[in-house]
């Protein structure tokens, strides 16, 4: 078994640089040693995530450990200036000694939500809760949020992850000890299904959510791993907006792929395709090689990849690993990124390819895809793969990923440009979002603005929170003409 770890400044005229010094300055930073913090409190901070506001800004959410895991939100704007007192505002006041994956989503109002565990490990009372923070920062529904779950007295709660809905609701999903669990809220916070949240009905075996996205109408699909004995099957469900109901499946849920088996502790998140339906990746086993698959499934639960999905790569001489995808809807095109690895002799060798699959499921770039990293050996840390990202560019995708494992000092974090054709946008072929110190739990998210933008743990003790933005040109930072304007031409 593998071990896992764990741009400049555009030119402008000289004029308008002179004459407007001050309002050209910009939070984005322009230099990959030196990104942006916007978490830095003491303990250490680390579990980043990061989604797009419709204003062209961003929320940036992560867990700050001096006091137990606290989580921490903060707003930036579109140029990257932090919109609320630095370290953000305090989401909630926890007292954990360990972690469970939590959600961070965005409403077409601007308003974010947050969805966690609280507020100390093994207590009673721990259940799920949910944040509403309007734009201004104000916690609209308190401190620490609404509880959405049973206490931990009646049933245990592990990770939750939140979306927004089609009809300005919201839905919260989590995994218990009884299985998947889900709960919509309105703008009031008021819940419109069953208290406690609807249980999904599904196989029998340990269930372990993998995300949660909007359909059509106000309805929400919720995926999950299902274990039974060493099975673990990827599994989804569409839930009817006004009860909860399963649409999918006869009310079983759909398996998303037929074939292979998820890696214990996995399960990978989907992508709602913006017709009702959900773009689907993991990387499963068969035997002793482990493959990179994709799957999309209509709106009525209908598998349109076939009953296994679209192996990206006909390779079996090395394991694929790590998969990632984004989706492009005008084509229907699905763009994937996986970690190859290959032991040899004792040695660990790992790579980074690409594949685009068409709308017919065919492989575009060929059987085995674009080579981005050809295989190099890893043993010593150093040219170890992880955190790979796949972010949608218009006829193409951002393919990014960090190098390196502790001890190695410097993880940087990569991304190249690729277009339909398989084919480097960018002639430096890829761009360095992040070159020095331990990288961690990147993530990454695309804004209304055009360019990308990434957030990653920064550092191994002490660890601060880091955001970059990435221009379609392959640079770093924001150009002076862009930040005077931003806001349009008086006239």
């Amino acid at each position: 078994m593998k071990r896992r770890p764990l741009l400049t400044l555009r030119p402008a005229s000289l004029a308008l640089a002179g004459s407007f010094a001050a309002a050209a300055h910009a939070q984005w930073s322009s230099d990959a040693a030196n990104n942006l913090v916007v978490g830095d409190a003491p303990g250490g901070t680390t579990q980043p995530k990061i989604v797009a506001a419709p204003d062209g800004g961003f929320y940036v959410s992560w867990f700050a450990d001096a006091s137990g895991y606290d989580v921490r939100l903060q707003r930036l704007d579109a140029g990257g200036h932090e919109q609320w007192p630095h370290d953000g505002v305090l989401v909630a006041d926890r007292g954990y000694s360990f972690t469970y994956d939590y959600g961070l989503a965005v409403d077409a109002a601007g308003n974010a939500y947050v969805s966690f565990n609280c507020c100390a490990n093994g207590s009673d009372d721990e259940h799920i809760a949910t944040s509403k923070v309007l734009a201004d920062g104000t916690l609209a529904w308190g401190a620490n949020g609404l509880s959405v779950s049973a206490p931990a007295s009646t049933e245990a709660v592990y990770n939750a992850y939140v979306t927004a809905t089609t009809d300005g609701d919201i839905v919260v999903a989590w995994s218990a000890d009884s299985g998947v669990r889900a709960q919509k809220l309105d703008a009031a916070g008021n819940a419109s299904w069953t208290a406690n949240g609807v249980l999904l009905n599904q196989p029998s075996g340990v269930k372990l959510l993998g995300g949660v996205q909007p359909g059509l109408g106000g309805d929400a699909i919720v995926s999950w791993s299902n274990q039974s004995g060493p099975t673990r099957i990827l599994r989804a469900q569409k839930l009817a907006a006004a009860d909860g109901a399963p649409l999918w499946g006869g009310g079983t849920a759909v398996r998303v792929f037929g074939v292979g088996n998820l890696q214990a502790g996995y399960y990978p998140p989907f992508l709602a395709d913006g017709a009702g339906g959900g773009v689907f990746w993991d990387y499963d086993a068969i035997g002793l090689v482990q493959n990179a698959r994709v799957q999309h499934i209509d709106a009525d639960g209908n598998l349109l990849l076939g009953t296994d999905g679209v192996l990206a790569t006909t390779d079996t001489t090395h394991s694929h690993l790590g998969t990632v995808a984004s989706w492009d809807a005008a084509s229907g095109s699905i763009y994937v990124v996986w970690n190859d690895y290959l032991n040899s002799g004792g040695a660990d060798f790992d790579g980074v390819s690409a594949q685009r699959i068409d709308s017919t499921g065919a492989r575009a770039w060929g059987d085995t895809g674009k080579v981005l990293v050809p295989l190099t050996e890893a043993t010593d840390g150093t040219h170890v793969i992880s955190q790979l990202t796949a972010l949608p560019m218009p006829d193409g995708v951002l393919a990014g990923w960090v190098t390196g494992a502790i001890p190695a000092a410097n993880q940087p974090l990569t991304v190249a440009r690729l277009d339909t054709a398989g084919d480097y946008v960018w002639a430096a072929q890829t761009a360095v979002v992040k070159s020095d110190r331990y990288t961690g739990r990147t993530v990454a998210t695309s804004g209304s603005g055009g360019f990308a933008v990434y957030a990653w743990q920064d550092g191994d003790a002490d660890a601060t929170i880091r955001v970059q933005n990435l221009n379609p040109d392959g640079t770093l930072g924001i150009s002076i003409v862009d930040e005077i304007f931003a806001d349009g031409f008086d006239g």
